[in-house]
């Protein structure tokens, strides 16, 4: 016997739901109200436009159908704009029916459609992952939605458990499957230009995998990226936060993010979801993560900024709300492989560019402008510069430091050859030559004590390349410590950030 249900979704898909439903059911006998006739295995069919028609069936329905009859309302949305008593009626039938054997099954394109008091004596039955959200098997209304709301999943009776983002930071506490079906459902149905996403694997788990290649997400760490991400990351999400501070304070008149949109002719801004899988594991391996996320927590979410713990324990030093848990679709592996690859949801901003020399490519000075030796790493602004060594009377000289093999007599001949003229300059790799004070001296050294103070102490250029020791580091030891083992790569002294040299 048929329970009271409802389908939702596509019309294709709630046909393909239906038509099981009811040949499962040889014995019910179908009556159905719904636009013109449709092959649906019915006992009769009546169109939504025929008042009278439809009348008379709700009537027989209400006055006592035998049992083993089924009331099919086919499409709610336009059979209800078609008679204003459908709802009271079909309520009455789906309360009292089920007692003597009357069922009632209504199909809907969207959840909302239905009314809150029908759906109390209705089961809801999304036919998958795509009529959950109500996107079209085409996936052409994919991205639609601006309110940071979505489907996580079902209750037991069938219907969405709907989470809300804008609520705030918050916790997971439900299985890797339940993560990701939230996830997945919040990138199905927002694009890029509303919501983005940070994801960090602390436990190694693969927990975000899957939805590592969707365009929506600016940025995934994981255990295996670089020693050095960490620290550049907590300087890009210093760097946003002050981004978005900037644009609100800027615009005047703006508490926060929401009255920064309302005025036209801003630069589009999205929200930001910052997912944290492990966040023990994410505090050992950088322990400033823990204040930087509540930072974030405090001053972010005025301006677009959630984080969201799962797969451990935030300890944070307040309680948390949770996100809902839910049952994910059947289909939640198959969309999984197919949903974060399809394209038209825009591109998230980049929040940390890849680091330098990642790409496997050479860097060459005639691919920088004219004076420059290099490129500098800037995190905290989201972008990279040219270095470009400028030699003043105050900033007279220069030092590139570094262990054997690191590149310091290459980035020596890169600086000549980008200076050009060096009647000015004395530059020695190694000791050697009497230091001529009267012109800007540039020296190679295998430790910053090797360098002159005098030269120390007036750093135009100060390039410091991999160490022996990183505690001898000007800049500072944890950064010297993850200079990579490749010539060229180091730290600028005066940017205190990451830098590659060209060759010459």
């Amino acid at each position: 016997m048929i329970r009271n249900f409802a389908v939702v979704g596509p019309w294709q898909a709630t046909r393909e739901r239906l038509t099981a439903a009811l040949q499962a059911a040889p014995g019910m006998a179908v009556y159905r109200i719904g636009r013109g006739a449709d092959p649906l295995p019915v006992s009769a069919s009546f169109d939504a436009a025929d008042r009278s028609g439809c009348r008379s069936l709700l009537d027989w329905f209400e006055r006592g159908a035998p049992s083993g009859a089924v009331l099919l309302v086919d499409d709610w949305a336009l059979c209800s704009d078609l008679d204003p008593e459908l709802d009271r009626t079909v309520e009455w039938v789906a309360a009292f029916g089920p007692a003597r054997g009357v069922q009632v099954v209504v199909t809907a394109r969207k959840w909302a459609d239905l009314p809150d008091r029908l759906r109390g004596h209705l089961h809801g039955e999304p036919t998958d992952f795509l009529a959950l959200h109500g996107i079209d098997a085409d996936l052409s209304d994919m991205w639609q939605r601006d309110d940071l709301v979505a489907a996580a999943g079902v209750d037991d009776r069938g219907w969405p458990v709907h989470l809300r983002v804008e609520t705030g930071s918050a916790v997971h506490r439900g299985s890797p499957d339940q993560l990701q079906s939230a996830l997945l459902g919040l990138m199905a149905t927002h694009p890029a230009q509303r919501l983005q996403y940070l994801l960090i694997d602390g436990n190694g788990s693969g927990i975000f995998d899957p939805l590592a290649f969707a365009s929506q997400v600016a940025l995934t760490v994981t255990p295996d990226s670089d020693d050095a991400l960490p620290a550049r990351l907590l300087d890009a999400l210093a760097g946003e936060l002050h981004r978005r501070q900037e644009l609100v304070h800027n615009a005047g008149r703006c508490r926060n993010l929401d009255d920064y949109r309302e005025t036209a002719g801003r630069e589009p801004v999205a929200d930001l979801l910052i997912c944290v899988d492990g966040p023990e594991a994410l505090y050992d391996r950088e322990p400033r993560f823990r204040e930087h996320l509540l930072t974030l927590m405090r001053a972010g979410r005025g301006l677009g900024i959630h984080v969201l713990y799962s797969g451990g324990e935030p300890q944070t030093p307040y309680e948390l709300p949770e996100w809902p848990l839910a049952t994910p679709t059947y289909d939640l592996v198959e969309m999984l492989e197919l949903l974060p690859h399809a394209a038209g949801a825009g591109t998230a901003r980049e929040i940390l560019l890849p680091p330098l020399g990642d790409d496997g490519t050479a860097l060459r000075l005639d691919m920088l402008p004219p004076g420059a030796i290099g490129v500098v790493d800037k995190p905290y602004e989201h972008r990279r510069d040219v270095l470009v060594p400028v030699f003043t009377a105050e900033l007279r000289h220069g030092a590139i430091v570094g262990a054997p093999g690191t590149g310091k007599s290459t980035a020596l001949r890169a600086l000549a050859a980008a200076l050009g003229d060096l009647s000015g300059f004395q530059l020695l790799d190694g000791p050697g030559e009497p230091l001529d004070p009267q012109r800007h001296i540039v020296v190679t050294a295998r430790t910053w004590d090797q360098v002159p103070p005098f030269i120390r102490d007036s750093l135009a250029l100060g390039i410091e390349l991999r160490l022996d020791d990183p505690a001898t580091s000007l800049v500072s030891a944890h950064s010297a410590a993850h200079v990579p083992h490749r010539p060229g790569l180091g730290l600028s002294v005066r940017d205190k950030t990451a830098v590659r040299i060209a060759l010459p």
